[in-house]
């Protein structure tokens, strides 16, 4: 197959603001020699350049937007006018800093590289999981979730199968793509933990100053008031406390007081998740 571009990165948007438009400028300005597509489902005003999956003929039955992104990626990609190597997913939240295309490096044997990828088993309180039955019966024992859903790379012929076999009527966006991976076998590689360590599922908690992609950033003023990035223990620390909770939220707010360090913060979290006195956690939890 003949390729266009070796990536191709879709920046998902549903408005054009202000902190939309200044998100897509950093993306642009720190990746000038990348194929980046503005693309959206249904809004009012388009950003230059943008395509408009509106205007595709659709099969998904999607009942709402928010639940549904990643169908706009599968409309684009059945009626796109190019192909590459690569695809990466940017929601317009994501605030990007660095050349994405040296930052993701290669897939090497992966298929699909992101944050987070597991089964029920692994995961079996993932708040998304309440909803198996939107799945077909006989693919329910492969339920698995991919979260988040932005910052997720495929490589061309794993996107194209994902796109031939994934379900059409309504399940939520990270558990239809997980489900539809796992069923077919693709092969899942994570972020390095430095870098996966930015992209949350909620507001990013701390400044976002270092070269990096962050996820979310939902405000122009992120970083005031706010806590300077820890350092790399520190962040290894909270990435596997983050993974033990049923949702994968963030830390609770009471391990970010005021003149404590987050080193201290980690250590009293990890006291009490082990005395099974954390809410939402205990001693026997397992999850990825």
């Amino acid at each position: 197959m003949r390729f266009d571009h070796d990536l191709c990165m879709l920046f998902l948007y549903h408005k054009c603001d202000e902190l939309t438009l200044f998100h897509l400028e950093s993306l642009r300005k720190h990746n000038p020699d990348a194929c980046i597509i503005p693309l959206t489902d249904t809004v009012q005003e388009l950003i230059p350049g943008s395509i408009d999956v509106s205007g595709f003929d659709s099969s998904f039955q999607d009942a709402e937007k928010w639940r549904s992104i990643d169908t706009t990626v599968y409309r684009w990609f059945e009626n796109r006018t190019f192909n590459a190597r690569k695809y990466l997913f940017i929601e317009y939240d994501c605030y990007c800093t660095v050349n994405l295309a040296e930052y993701y490096g290669d897939l090497n044997d992966a298929d699909v590289m992101g944050v987070y990828f597991f089964s029920m088993r692994e995961n079996p309180r993932w708040q998304w999981f309440r909803e198996l039955q939107t799945l077909p019966e006989e693919d329910r024992k492969l339920a698995s979730g991919i979260a988040p859903f932005t910052c997720t790379m495929f490589r061309h012929e794993a996107l194209e199968k994902v796109v031939a076999n994934v379900y059409r009527h309504d399940v939520f966006c990270e558990l239809r793509l997980g489900t539809t991976i796992r069923k077919l076998n693709l092969k899942f590689r994570r972020l390095p933990l430095f870098k996966r360590s930015t992209i949350c599922w909620h507001v990013y908690p701390w400044q976002a100053l270092r070269p990096g992609l962050f996820h979310s950033i939902k405000s122009l003023d992120h970083n005031a008031e706010r806590y300077p990035q820890p350092g790399a223990v520190d962040i290894c620390l909270y990435d596997v406390f983050r993974s033990l909770t049923p949702a994968k939220k963030f830390l609770p707010l009471y391990l970010q007081r005021e003149g404590r360090s987050f080193f201290e913060d980690c250590k009293e979290f990890s006291r009490l998740a082990l005395s099974g006195r954390l809410p939402g956690i205990s001693r026997h939890s397992h999850e990825n």
